[in-house]
């Protein structure tokens, strides 16, 4: 038969499923009654708790009723909380209340406090392995008696595989340290292949240690990433293998929260440490070249430098600091007009540097600078620096000193110019010299008798003219043949002094300077004269003797705008000579080169004639600058 439904019944029915609990003590006979939900909460209460509840509540102040107690208490499985909240009666002698269950609530705030605990522990800085550590610490104080551990693979060279715990012994966790660790009797899936033989000696070494510490029992849960899924796991050790409490599913989840918080700060530490390691390295790499491109730029003998967008110098090589004669301090921050350029000098930069930031293109050009060096000539080029908008963010410039081969350039064009007009000069005097020998041939060839004559006659006049060239040949840009040197060397060719040192008589000042263009023509003419001397003159006969005097005659005696050279030939002591001198053969031909080719040529004025005892022959002729030179 179904009890009747009645208002006590549905209240108590209510109450059972909310898991509130009423009840009743009577003061005078100590029997304490209630209902199903309170009686089975009451009994989890140890008595000794239980009395101390009841002495405070009977303890409390008349006009404060009204009580309301937290109390732990245990389902048989995990510690709870209760709230005993009633009234205590005095007039009746009976205290009435309800049993609440507040376990959520207070493992809430358990959560919450922990939860804060360990942010503060992850905030300080504390290292991922520590923060593990006092994570199994905060496991315990929720769930008392539950062992755990946290087992970590191993990722990059910066964070090797470790374990981590504050109640397991350290065999254990040296285990999970391993660098073959899979403990996959502990039904842990890890990722990747595992050698068989490491895999089988962990597992025997790993149980050996959980039998050997009391640890029958393992429940790995995976700590929770994204981006790692099976990098971490939290491991619960249990007394007896069971599944978890809903208790223990909660202080898991929330530990491997917590952790996958510790893992991800781990990450960005080895992240933000590998960044620094990184721009460190670019750092090291940037300063090492930046040494390196110093070095070779100082090492250079160029000038390298560096102007900003205000053309104020930023940087300056060994070699322009030492030929501005300033340190670094002294020069960097300066423009060049502060540098001691001179005013032209440093607007013309100044206008170069602003065309390469307008046009954004290289100028060059060179510039001569005076400075402790001297004066020098350099070449140098601006180059704009441009940034990653493409605008102009510095003036990058290098210049040579380009002195000597400027001298090289100069010298090389004097020498070009030498050389064109030695050209020309050879070209002039190979047409004249050419000129001269065909009409010498062609003279030559008209007063003599045959053709063995005419060979030895034009022999000896090529000699003579092969002389003169060769007197000239050997003379530098500025030096001239000198008389004496050509009469002498006319005179050796015909004869030899040393036989005829008495018959000979050379007298005259020393070293005067022929004009070039005289040269040939008066060899020419002093061989046609000592040839005639040895054939039919004065050197032919014992008694004859040759007097050649020279001197120089100012300008008032000889008629002429600048001193001229006299020249007389005198010949003595000759016998035999016929009515009609120039009936001597060869001598006419001789007689014209001398009497109309100097004056032709050289504008000479000759006289040429015979005494009773011999030829006399006068030459005057301009001379060189240096022959009045050295008169004077």
């Amino acid at each position: 038969m179904q009890p009747v439904l009645t208002d006590a019944l549905a209240i108590d029915a209510i109450l059972d499923d909310t898991r509130v609990g009423v009840w009743q003590f009577d003061l005078a006979t100590r029997q304490l009654s209630g209902s199903d939900m309170a009686s089975a909460q009451l009994a989890g209460i140890g008595a000794h708790t239980l009395r101390s509840a009841w002495r405070r509540i009977l303890r409390q102040e008349p006009d404060q009723p009204v009580f309301e107690i937290e109390l732990p208490w245990t389902d048989g499985i995990s510690r709870r909380w209760l709230m005993l909240r009633g009234r205590h009666d005095r007039a009746l002698g009976q205290v009435r209340g309800m049993c609440v269950d507040m376990t959520r609530r207070v493992r809430a705030e358990q959560l919450v406090r922990e939860q804060a605990m360990l942010l503060d522990t992850l905030a300080r800085g504390t290292p991922p392995r520590e923060c593990l550590r006092v994570l199994t610490e905060a496991i315990e104080r929720l769930k008392p008696g539950l062992r755990s551990a946290f087992f970590v693979t191993p990722g990059s060279q910066r964070r090797p595989g470790y374990g981590s715990s504050c109640n397991v012994h350290p065999t254990i966790t040296a285990l999970l340290e391993h660098p073959g660790a899979a403990p996959k009797s502990a039904d842990l899936e890890l990722p990747g292949g595992v050698d068989f033989a490491t895999y089988t000696q962990w597992r025997t070494n790993w149980q050996a240690a959980c039998d050997q510490h009391d640890l029958p029992a393992c429940r790995p849960i995976a700590v929770p990433r994204q981006a790692h899924p099976e990098r971490a796991w939290l491991l619960l050790f249990l007394s007896t293998p069971r599944a978890l409490t809903g208790w223990e599913q909660e202080v898991a989840s929330f530990a491997t929260r917590i952790a996958a918080l510790v893992l991800d700060r781990e990450d960005q530490q080895i992240a933000l440490q590998q960044a620094a390691d990184a721009v460190g390295n670019a750092l090291h790499d940037t300063e090492r070249e930046r040494r390196r491109l110093k070095a070779f730029l100082d090492s250079s003998p160029d000038l390298a430098y560096v102007f900003n967008l205000e053309h104020r110098f930023t940087y300056a090589n060994r070699a322009l600091l030492r030929m501005w004669g300033k340190t670094e301090e002294e020069a960097l921050g300066r423009n060049c007009l502060e540098l001691g350029y001179p005013d032209w000098h440093a607007a013309m930069h100044s206008r170069e540097i602003e065309q390469v930031i307008a046009t954004r293109r290289p100028i060059r050009g060179d510039v001569p600078f005076e400075g402790p060096l001297g004066r020098r000539m350099y070449d140098y080029i601006f180059v704009p620096q441009l940034g990653l908008d493409g605008e102009v963010e510095a003036i990058i410039g290098t210049t040579r000193d380009v002195t000597e081969r400027s001298e090289h350039e100069e010298e090389r064009a004097r020498n070009e110019s030498l050389l064109r007009m030695l050209v020309d000069e050879l070209q002039h005097r190979t047409r004249n010299i050419m000129s001269v020998v065909r009409a010498m041939a062609s003279r030559t060839l008209a007063t003599s008798r045959d053709m063995a004559d005419f060979s030895s006659r034009f022999d000896a006049r090529l000699d003579a003219l092969a002389r003169a060239q060769s007197l000239l040949s050997r003379l530098g840009e500025l030096d001239r043949v000198q008389f004496d040197a050509l009469l002498r060397a006319e005179l050796s060719a015909h004869v030899d002094p040393a036989l005829h040192g008495t018959q000979i008589v050379l007298e005259g000042p020393p070293e005067v300077a022929l004009r070039s263009g005289t040269v040939q023509p008066l060899a020419m003419a002093l061989h046609e004269l000592a040839t005639n001397a040895v054939k039919y003159g004065a050197l032919r006969q014992q008694g004859g003797r040759l007097h050649v005097r020279w001197n120089l005659v100012d300008a008032e005696a000889s008629d002429a705008a600048s001193p001229r050279l006299r020249v007389d030939w005198q010949e003595h002591g000759v016998r035999d000579l016929p009515a009609d001198p120039s009936s001597i053969r060869g001598g006419g031909a001789g007689r014209e080169l001398i009497e109309r080719a100097l004056p032709y040529q050289i504008g000479a004025k000759v006289d040429y004639g015979f005494a009773d005892d011999g030829l006399r022959c006068s030459i005057l002729l301009a001379v060189s600058e240096q022959a009045v030179a050295l008169a004077s």
